[in-house]
């Protein structure tokens, strides 16, 4: 793609800039005035575009990692692939300033900075503004504001294809997905959250090049499905792993029992809509239970096999899901245990015994387990009964909590 520079006034893309945080002003400011460029650029432009909420502000500029931090003595380079400055603005909050790169294809030494497969292992070959344009992945994330004359660079249309509703890859899709195969899970998530339509080849070639999400670092994916499933849209976005055929090489255990029942898709359904709701109502998700749920039927089937063979050793069951899972998508140990947590709690909610309800009530992740169970109750009636008795019961329990925090925080009677 080769498009000449579009600059647009603050009248033509209507940008506020009281809509970016004062921080990101500050930033961008020290930056011109000591002889670099700075702009706003990405995923914020695109969320301002779209009348949405920017869930954070990054700058890019033609300074170069050192001298941004001779610039900001807060400052810390991060990354070995992606070298990034964070510019901290109190002890927890900092924002992303990243140098200019130039699109690494073009350089004699390629092949020294590419991995197998084609995938780019390192990136901090420094360019132009306009290099940098043409190396990202999608044309709506490659929109630049400088805040000084609040005039909004576009090198690769962007700003068209946001008033067209449109996705559309920078490079052709046989270059773009090999240099890096997380774009067809970004392109899925941007798609079903930003409601926008993938256009072309785009979308045709994620089918034929789903099987390149397997290259990836199994630790990188853990994150990019959280990415995808706390977005807002994880049921469109489910759907749409189905669809372009990434998902069975995401959970290829998974993938082939459903396929043989559908009582587990419908689960899916009802676990990613109460995901969808969790998140717009701005509640608490808790990042193990969506693998718990997606991992659920390959455990329910390593059960059945090993109690064939008189063997209820849920421990050992247990970790061979997660070891065979490990060589698609990798959960840290801390996430793990949560998961476990959930899963054998499930028989639990069959006994209604005074003992076990004092039991199960104060373990810590009893929450997260009962919600598991009663998800699972709107799908296999034969758990509604149990489901309901525990919803009281937790009712009571959350009530119990409340009154002793009370007493203890001295509440008014």
């Amino acid at each position: 793609m080769k498009k000449s520079l579009e600059q647009y006034s603050k009248e033509d893309h209507g940008i506020k800039k009281k809509d970016v945080d004062l921080n990101v002003v500050k930033i961008s400011s020290t930056l011109i005035n000591n002889g670099y460029q700075a702009f706003l650029v990405g995923g914020c432009i695109r969320d301002l575009l779209l009348q949405k909420k920017p869930k954070d502000f990054d700058i890019a500029t033609d300074a170069s990692p050192a001298e941004i931090c001779r610039l900001f003595p807060n400052a810390r380079i991060i990354g070995k692939r992606f070298k990034i400055v964070h510019v901290y603005t109190d002890e927890k909050k900092f924002f992303e300033v990243t140098t200019f790169r130039s699109d690494i294809s073009k350089k004699n030494n390629e092949k020294r900075f590419k991995k197998q497969h084609g995938m780019i292992k390192r990136d901090n070959v420094y360019g132009t503004i306009s290099q940098d344009a043409y190396r990202r992945d999608f044309t709506i994330n490659s929109l630049y504001l400088d805040l000084d004359t609040e005039i909004l660079h576009d090198y690769v249309g962007g700003l068209n294809d946001i008033k067209k509703r449109q996705l559309r890859l920078i490079k052709k899709p046989s270059i773009s997905y090999q240099e890096d195969p997380v774009r067809m899970l970004r392109a899925i998530r941007f798609e079903s959250k930003l409601d926008l339509e993938l256009k072309g080849d785009s979308k045709e070639s994620i089918k034929k090049m789903s099987h390149l999400i397997n290259n990836v670092s199994p630790f990188r994916l853990f994150d990019e499905i959280l990415k995808i499933m706390h977005s807002g849209s994880a049921v469109v976005s489910y759907k749409k792993l189905i669809k372009y055929k990434i998902f069975k090489n995401l959970f290829p255990y998974t993938d082939k029992i459903i396929k043989n029942q559908a009582n587990y898709n419908d689960f899916f359904i009802a676990a990613l809509t109460n995901t969808d709701n969790r998140i717009r109502d701005e509640l608490h998700v808790n990042p193990s239970f969506i693998y718990a749920v997606f991992l659920w039927p390959f455990f329910q089937e390593m059960q059945e096999q090993y109690n064939n063979k008189k063997t209820r050793d849920v421990d050992f069951i247990f970790r061979s899901v997660m070891d065979k899972q490990a060589k698609y998508i990798a959960i840290p140990e801390f996430f793990q245990s949560t998961i476990f947590t959930i899963w054998s709690l499930q028989s639990s909610f069959l006994n209604l015994s005074s003992r076990n309800i004092q039991y199960v009530t104060n373990i810590e992740k009893f929450r997260a387990a009962f919600d598991f169970f009663y998800l699972r109750s709107l799908i296999n009636n034969d758990l509604k009964y149990y489901a309901d008795k525990w919803n009281e019961i937790q009712k009571n329990v959350k009530s119990t909590k409340s009154n002793r925090r009370g007493k203890t925080y001295g509440a008014k009677k």
